[in-house]
């Protein structure tokens, strides 16, 4: 269409010399014509000689001179008004570009709007400025969205020529020209003059023109819309801002909408991760649950089927067959014992109630009386248990209670995944600033999927290893004791050659907000 038009403007301009240049030609013809015939008539009826006089020749020259004067005169001003019209042709030629290139704009949005906006916000903004750089020949346009968390204008999208001038940005309300804009909901275009945006314009860019609207959603602005030529001959004109002003109106809008479906996708996004979450802790509750009851019943069981026989039979059995039994009945008491108090503590731990008992103690003492109440679930296991100790430790300072608790858990856990005629060793050592207490077996192991999971709450439990099943509060509980000392665990393990689970614990003692804080942090985690 474009070359047609020029086309029709060309052969018009063509006719129109044409035409210019036979009316030329016509009157000066004509000038010459009229004195060369009328004098020789006026001498003739002088009875005078047929030559010219001087006066006669300057009239001549005069008049053809004067009719001269006018055909350049009249060539001059048709060069300007062509030149006029070519520029209306061209300025209304490019405002139906930009009315045509912004109604498909906005047609695309309310296509958008009406599919509920599947596309994202930063989509979105990414093609307004990249179809506002090509509509209006400019060379830059950005778009700053206003937070009101943090009461700033942000640049979400920037494109074209030095766009890195404005990717990143971020102005307060009134402060600069996109933040004068938000602040007053006007707009505001900059040229050459900038008059009172003088101190904002930014002549080592070599910006011909800028345009900075608000978008707004009623009297609210949620953004703020900047457009600049960069090098161009021309400035932005009337019709530029007006076909700006009506898209930014509809824009702001579309930005409107699509911010409130990607809040709303992003929460949804956070209940359906909670919801996950939610379900797999009611599994693993389902599992410690189902586990626990088992756990329970079974020491529960052996207590009455003992006290059973003791109270029917007490006449019919031996000193040592009494004393069996009873002997049964107390281990079988102390770990339902010890299971009932895990339960209790993972509550305390959970609610923030457990405390500590400092005092100053060997970790070699905490480490054999935890081998000592462990002794006799070795024993029923036929494992041997085998201890290391380093006799230059120095005294720590340490819950007794808690961390010997720590010890036999890792021991009851190493007892139970050993095979019948294996071996457990429980070592202390020192390790830098640190004591290290450390059990290992030569059992199954750990698989290198279920390492990263071993102390998380229920982490055992979710897994069976070696055919034992526990509550899978025992390893997790070793964890959180020891972070609540100021420590850390891990273990080393290869499936098939058994692990090695420890406990590294500093050698001088931590404040207790620190060491609080840094448990508060693990739990968070």
């Amino acid at each position: 269409m474009t070359s047609r038009t020029s086309s029709k403007r060309d052969s018009l301009d063509r006719h129109t010399w044409l035409l210019w240049g036979l009316t030329f030609v016509v009157v000066l013809a004509l000038t010459l014509a009229v004195p060369l015939l009328y004098l020789p008539l006026v001498r003739l009826l002088r009875d005078e000689s047929g030559q010219l006089t001087q006066e006669e020749l300057l009239a001549i020259v005069g008049l053809t001179g004067l009719v001269v004067l006018f055909c350049a005169y009249t060539v001059v001003r048709q060069r300007e008004l062509n030149e006029t019209r070519r520029r209306l042709e061209s300025e209304e030629h490019d405002k139906d570009d930009v009315r045509t290139r912004l109604s498909e704009l906005s047609a695309l949005f309310h296509l958008s709007a009406t599919l509920n906006l599947q596309l994202r916000l930063e989509d979105i903004l990414e093609i307004i400025v990249r179809r506002v750089v090509s509509t209006l020949k400019a060379q830059q346009a950005s778009i700053m969205i206003y937070n009101p968390e943090t009461d700033l204008l942000e640049t979400r999208a920037s494109y074209g020529l030095e766009s890195e001038f404005a990717r990143n940005a971020r102005k307060r309300l009134g402060e600069g020209i996109a933040g004068w804009v938000a602040e007053h909901r006007e707009a505001v275009q900059l040229d050459s003059d900038a008059g009172a945006f003088r101190a904002h314009y930014k002549s080592n860019r070599n910006i011909t023109s800028a345009v900075s609207l608000p978008l707004r959603v009623g009297e609210r602005c949620v953004g703020v819309l900047n457009v600049n030529r960069i090098n161009h001959p021309e400035c932005f004109q009337q019709h530029h801002r007006e076909m700006l002003q009506l898209f930014a109106e509809h824009v702001g809008a579309v930005i409107e909408r699509a911010e409130v479906l990607e809040r709303l996708g992003s929460r949804a996004r956070e209940l359906e991760a909670v919801n996950l979450e939610l379900s797999e802790t009611n599994r693993l509750k389902d599992v410690f649950l189902s586990t626990a009851s088992h756990e329970l019943k079974t020491p529960l069981t052996s207590v009455i089927g003992y006290a059973e026989l003791l109270h029917e039979n007490d006449a019919g059995l031996s000193r040592e067959q009494r004393g069996e039994f009873l002997r049964r009945l107390r281990d079988e008491a102390d770990r339902l014992l010890g299971l009932i108090e895990d339960i209790l503590d993972l509550s305390r731990l959970e609610s923030g109630k457990l405390t500590l008992r400092r005092v100053s103690l060997s970790a070699d003492e905490v480490a054999h009386a935890a081998v000592e109440t462990t002794r006799a679930t070795a024993d029923m296991h036929g494992v041997e248990l085998v201890e290391r100790h380093d006799a230059d430790l120095p005294a720590v300072t340490l819950d007794e209670v808690k961390m010997r608790q720590v010890v036999v858990n890792l021991l009851v856990n190493a007892v139970k995944f050993s095979p019948r005629g294996g071996r457990v060793v429980v070592e202390t050592l020192r390790d830098g600033d640190f004591l290290r207490i450390q059990v290992t077996d030569d059992g199954a192991g750990v698989a290198p999927e279920d390492a990263p999971h071993i102390f998380e709450l229920f982490g055992q439990g979710v897994r069976e290893r070696g055919g034992e099943r526990g509550l899978g509060i025992g390893l997790h509980l070793v964890k959180r004791i020891t972070e609540l000392h100021g420590g850390h665990v891990g273990v080393n393990s290869r499936p098939g050659a058994g692990s090695t689970f420890w406990v590294r614990l500093p050698l001088q003692a931590r404040q207790p907000a620190v060491v609080e804080k840094e448990a508060a942090q693990a739990k968070a985690a």
